[in-house]
């Protein structure tokens, strides 16, 4: 596994934060330059030990079995202030029963540092396309919400978003206003997956709700005009091993060319 790690400081905390940059297999052997697909919760991302649940996605072997060449993944890891970060704005009813306590209201700050900070970075260090149509972002749950405000808040800047277990929830008001608010681009590509177990096999409010936010996103993006989006709903749940088995759907819609909906 070809990863490196940076750190480089954030101004939501003022530290340091690690950073997992995997390079595809060839990257020392050639002169290309590659697409780059930021992602969130990095810890999670590339090994078990590291992870959270103590599975992670395991992008590296996914990209490995599908023989993926073109793509640098930045993986950014999280912190205490993981809630706030992932979140835009304070939490609303539904967050407040969950975490008891206020919590959100960083993420524009995280967003900003991402674009001019982070992006900048890996742009000079690494040989990227730092293009727009080369660059893409996804993440799960909490990090999911916090990529499609990103992904909307700078649409000039990414071009692809993986939306997995959405948790738009969390303030679903301001979240659709910030929808209807943004300069949504009809070109910006959407894949977007839920599970119908969100939190538990056997029916529930918290299952429903998973479901409802990810239908409702996809019929925003439509009704403002955006009509590249890949809609699946899935038999699994709210873990890492869910979301490394639909990972390689996506990575196939980031390497599509043509323009399509399902």
């Amino acid at each position: 596994m070809n990863l490196k790690t940076e750190a480089i400081l954030i101004p939501t905390e003022n530290k340091l934060r690690t950073i997992r940059i995997l390079l595809p297999e060839n990257y020392d052997s050639s002169n290309q330059s590659y697409d780059v697909l930021y992602m969130h919760d990095g810890q999670n991302l590339f090994e078990d030990h590291l992870s959270f649940s103590g599975h992670a996605w395991q992008i590296d072997e996914t990209l490995k079995k599908m023989k993926i060449k073109n793509l640098i993944v930045v993986g950014i890891d999280n912190s205490d202030l993981r809630l706030f970060e992932y979140a835009p704005w304070p939490g609303g009813k539904e967050a407040t029963k969950f975490t008891k306590v206020q919590v959100g209201g960083l993420g524009s700050l995280y967003a900003y540092w991402i674009v001019h900070t982070l992006k900048p970075f890996i742009d000079k260090r690494y040989r990227t396309k730092p293009e727009r149509s080369h660059t893409h972002i996804a993440g799960s749950s909490m990090g999911a919400y916090i990529s499609v405000y990103i992904a909307t808040a700078y649409p000039h800047i990414f071009q692809t978003v993986g939306s997995f277990s959405l948790s738009s929830w969390f303030n679903e008001t301001d979240f659709l206003q910030h929808l209807d608010q943004s300069n949504l681009q009809k070109d910006q590509r959407y894949f977007i997956s839920v599970g119908r177990y969100e939190e538990s096999k056997e029916p529930s409010p918290v299952n429903d709700l998973y479901i409802q936010n990810s239908i409702t996103f996809k019929d925003k993006l439509m009704s403002h005009g955006v009509c590249d989006i890949t809609f699946i709903l899935t038999d699994d749940s709210h873990n890492e091993l869910s979301w490394r088995k639909i990972f390689p759907k996506f990575i196939e819609f980031i390497n599509q060319k043509s323009t399509h909906s399902t």
